[in-house]
């Protein structure tokens, strides 16, 4: 989702409102190209997220719980020079897409210390940059002169803002000044003339205007009547005054289903066969969900994601090996056959001879063979060397076939920690997740202990009519929660070779009833990486039937007298009626 300017010109209304006045309490940097300002206002707690990466963006979040352990020697460094700032100003420069942050400190001897941030939200040259006094002091990018000719990012050099000062912002023009500007500026094509005089148009408010206006943008400007002309004006007019009352955010999609965003109503979509799809209170919230749903932050949790899925992928290469392995080591019995027949003709003077043909006896009916010979070697030699493959060939079938059980295990257990991750909703849940990918061996252990403990039963826990269900979020619960919560009498539910959560069913005394059994098993579908199909196969046997092999991977069982039951996903829902889920 990429805002043009006059978008931003909304928004940076938007951050002022409720952040100038505001104190940097914290500072946290998220990724390599993302840092998140906790900034704390008349009206709470604000968390001011600036993203440079892939998705440029710069909104208030709901929070962000995933943040990572140990911050950088950026994030230290900026810390230092920010937190304890007051927000008094945040403006946009020129119409474009810039912010001006002021953050001013009070030094130790009195005097005040001058910061700024410049957010530049310009696709592929976005950047984030922090100046003291007119000086760089840090940014998100580096940019060296090898990277851009005409503007180097980088400590101690004086900030200067991109190239870009033949054009200025609508808001600053009165409407006298953009009819004059327009009739003394007009040249090349109605957009080339908007856009070369103004800042900020993206296409779809250009469109707009020119709707407005009742031309089109590829008109010749100079083709233009002083009426038309004059309608350009009136329509850069009105755009001008209902952005500055803009506060909301209208999405829009067209015939071909592609989406538009504007802080004004666009006409010309609807008359094109277009139609409103949703309308938001703020820029900042459809902000959010776009990066969030891209991928454009990389937090801890997509971190970890992104190790698993190399994990993953790394073992199914070695998986695919091993295979490949013992598909060669088919051949360990043929190798078998050519030493028999070589020793039963071992009276044979093959040497210097590259094969022989013999009547193969060992098989009905009897057929010649040629066999391959190292012709240096007796026919006896030969045989041992035969013999010596057959060996190596069948002692790697026998160790293959372990490995090959080991790798599919692994893989499971890899798939099933991922499946987690979809389903984590808290930071304690992503932290156990974490914590077990150290022990496991993904992760490097972190020399900074976790703040606070996660409790064992931090599982779900759905109260249903007559009896309970409870539900493992991850594998570390997933394994209190069979082998240490769980009683022998109760009964087990697993998805059937899917990777999914272990669901408890536990009654209030007596066996459980085929309403309960269902609802359990639709749980435990839904609770799976088959949460999207339909008839799913799901397991279920008493606990006092589940078994875990020894050095076997967190979460793993083997279990016994189960029963097969396939059906539909269902999600828990809660009946305020009766306060069961249902």
């Amino acid at each position: 989702m990429n805002l043009d300017g006059l978008t931003l010109a909304v928004l940076t209304r938007e951050l002022s409102d409720q952040l100038v006045t505001g104190q940097i309490q914290r500072l946290l940097q998220i990724d390599k190209t993302t840092i998140v300002l906790k900034v704390n206002t008349h009206q709470g707690n604000k968390d001011l997220v600036i993203t440079a990466g892939n998705l440029p963006a710069c909104y208030l979040s709901h929070g962000i719980t995933d943040l990572p352990k140990e911050p950088t020697a950026l994030c230290m460094f900026l810390r230092k020079h920010l937190e304890g700032a007051r927000i008094t100003a945040i403006k946009q420069l020129n119409g474009d897409r810039i912010l001006r942050i002021n953050a001013d400190k009070l030094a130790l001897d009195g005097s005040l210390i001058s910061n700024r941030i410049y957010i530049e939200l310009m696709g592929k040259y976005s950047n984030c940059i922090f100046i003291q006094d007119g000086q760089i002091l840090e940014a998100l990018i580096h940019v060296t002169p090898l990277m851009n000719r005409e503007r180097s990012i980088a400590p101690k050099l004086t900030y200067e803002l991109p190239p870009n000062s033949e054009r200025g912002s609508l808001f600053e023009f009165n409407n006298e000044e953009i009819g004059e500007l327009l009739h003394n500026f007009g040249q090349g094509t109605v957009a080339e003339t908007i856009r070369r005089i103004f800042n900020g148009f993206g296409p779809a408010l250009l469109k707009e205007v020119c709707y407005d206006a009742g031309v089109t943008e590829k008109t010749e400007f100079t083709s233009l009547t002083a009426e038309q002309i004059t309608s350009i004006a009136t329509a850069l007019i009105n755009l001008k005054e209902t952005i500055n009352d803009a506060k909301q955010l209208y999405e829009y999609e067209n015939a071909n289903h592609k989406k538009f965003y504007s802080p004004v109503p666009l006409t010309y979509l609807l008359a094109q066969g277009g139609q409103l799809t949703a309308t938001y209170d703020s820029i900042s919230q459809p902000l959010e969900v776009s990066v969030v749903k891209q991928g454009g932050i990389n937090t801890t949790t997509r971190e970890l994601e992104r190790t698993l899925e190399q994990a993953i992928k790394k073992e199914e290469l070695r998986h695919s090996k091993i295979e490949t392995e013992l598909n060669d080591s088919s051949k360990a019995d043929e190798y078998k056959a050519f030493g028999d027949l070589l020793m039963i003709n071992a009276y044979r003077d093959t040497q210097y001879e590259p094969n022989i043909t013999l009547d193969n006896i060992l098989v009905n009916p009897v057929e010649p063979i040629t066999i391959s010979l190292v012709p240096e070697l007796t026919v006896v030699e030969n045989a041992q060397n035969y013999y010596k493959l057959y060996t190596k060939l069948k002692n790697r079938k026998q160790s293959g076939l372990y490995q090959l059980e080991q790798s599919s295990r692994r893989i499971d257990y890899l798939q099933s920690v991922l499946y987690s991750l979809t389903i984590a909703d808290s930071k304690e849940t992503v932290q156990e997740i974490y914590n077990e990918c150290e022990q496991a061996g993904l992760l490097k252990k972190s020399k900074k202990p976790v703040s606070y403990k996660a409790p064992k039963h931090n599982f779900m826990h759905f109260q249903i009519d007559g009896g309970e269900i409870f539900i493992g979020r991850n594998n570390q619960q997933n394994e209190y929660l069979t082998h240490r919560f769980a009683k022998p009498d109760d009964m087990w539910f697993h998805t059937l070779q899917v990777q999914g959560s272990h669901v408890i069913l536990r009654t209030q005394g007596g066996e459980p009833t085929d309403e309960m059994l269902t609802l359990a098993a639709r749980y435990a579908a839904y609770f799976s990486r088959a949460r999207e199909s339909s008839k799913v196969a799901v397991d279920y046997t008493p606990v006092k039937f589940i078994k875990k092999p020894p050095a076997s991977p967190l979460g793993f069982v083997i279990y016994t007298n189960q029963k097969t039951a396939v059906i539909d996903p269902k999600e828990p829902v809660l009946n305020k009626e009766t306060n069961f889920y249902e």
